[in-house]
């Protein structure tokens, strides 16, 4: 028998082992469950992941911006994008030695290339391109500024075979010097290079992801009895005569001319290939809203096109008939303080009417062409 000490010593083990073992559940730290990874994000084939936009707020609009209209001055550009670089491109039709500017982020992946076409009076140094030069800063994109034959003012300048291939030829000079996605080459253009920027996605849908057009000529011979009934005194009437060889009056070789060189001879190549925005707004005095209406039918469905009599009522009354319906707010717009009152949208093809002038409403522009992206082959 054990003595009293050995049966002791047993009982206090005993306790020791089993009445002292930690219960699984007892005090076992609480852990909430690992959360599942999220699957990884995916694309469709052969699209890359969009990349998100800083805009350039500050830069609402040309109209009233922080450059004086008609500025032409590079060190204003050299100030806000200091790496921006005045370069010389030669002609592949004629030799001629285009000035334009220039600016590479210097990535060494394939970039967006951003070409801003000035406007009708100005040439390569517009500094109203500046908020582009920023834009392009900001978003590592490569941006040319091409003079294409300067002021429109000129036989050679004013949308002619000269000044398109000008236009073409940055672009190729933009490709030797920097890494391009080739499915993401943009053109914008505003009024005169607005018009430009139209005949070039016409004639040549091959080369562009998204054209923006903002207050675009869309036929010379018509704008310029515009001009003469309504602007006599103002040199644009004139300045369009001397580059169509004469006033384009109907009939003559140089309404013959004009033609040819507006975006209603050549729009309808880019319906269906190329992505286009256009932008105007209604109370425009220079060029009138039923220009980029008329453009914008060229490039629709046909039970999308705005009526010819809407058209003409839109032109006349500057209001918007109520059968075309009520658009939705658009907030790049409200920021500019540049309400849209119409908007449409067919095929590959955008318009915009809003409450304003000729103008350019950047950011609305720039958000929408980083959206867009080549996926109509030559």
């Amino acid at each position: 028998m054990p003595s009293p000490i050995v049966s002791m010593l047993v009982l206090l083990a005993g306790f020791l082992l089993f009445g002292c073992r930690e219960t699984p559940t007892a005090h076992a730290e609480t852990r909430a469950p690992r959360p599942t990874p999220a699957p990884p994000q995916t694309h469709a084939p052969g699209e890359r992941a969009r990349e998100p936009l800083s805009l350039i707020p500050e830069f609402p609009r040309a109209a009233g911006g922080p450059f004086p209209f008609g500025a032409q001055d590079f060190s204003v550009w050299r100030a806000r994008v200091p790496r921006i670089e005045e370069v010389e491109i030669s002609s592949s039709l004629d030799g001629n030695k285009q000035r334009a500017l220039f600016y590479d982020p210097g990535r060494p992946e394939p970039r967006p290339l951003l070409v801003a076409l000035h406007s009708w009076s100005e040439n390569y140094l517009q500094n109203i391109g500046i908020p582009y030069g920023i834009f392009a800063e900001r978003n590592g994109w490569v941006l040319i500024h091409p003079d294409h034959r300067g002021p429109y003012r000129s036989p050679t300048s004013v949308a002619s075979e000269l000044a398109q291939r000008d236009v073409l030829d940055a672009v190729d000079y933009a490709r030797r010097r920097a890494n391009i996605d080739p499915t993401r080459i943009y053109l914008v253009g505003y009024s005169g290079s607005a018009m430009t920027s139209l005949v070039l996605a016409g004639r040549h849908p091959e080369v562009w992801a998204g054209v923006v057009s903002w207050v675009p000529i869309y036929d010379l011979v018509d704008w310029y009895g515009w001009l003469r009934a309504n602007m006599p005194d103002r040199h644009y009437a004139h300045e369009v005569a001397a580059a169509c060889g004469g006033a384009p009056r109907p009939g003559t070789p140089a309404a013959e001319e004009c033609r040819r060189r507006s975006p209603r001879s050549h729009l309808k190549g880019a319906r269906g290939r190329v992505n286009v925005y256009l932008g105007v707004g209604i109370w425009d005095q220079l060029v009138p809203p039923d220009h980029a209406l008329r453009a914008f039918n060229d490039l629709a469905a046909p039970a999308d096109r705005v009526p010819d009599e809407d058209i003409g009522r839109i032109a006349k009354t500057r209001s918007i008939p109520e059968a075309l319906g009520a658009p939705a707010a658009r907030p790049l717009y409200e920021a500019a303080k540049a309400k849209v009152v119409f908007e449409r949208t067919s095929e590959r093809a955008t318009v915009v009417v809003f409450l304003g002038g000729h103008d350019v409403i950047y950011n609305a522009g720039l958000s929408w062409l980083g959206n867009q992206r080549k996926t109509v082959l030559p």
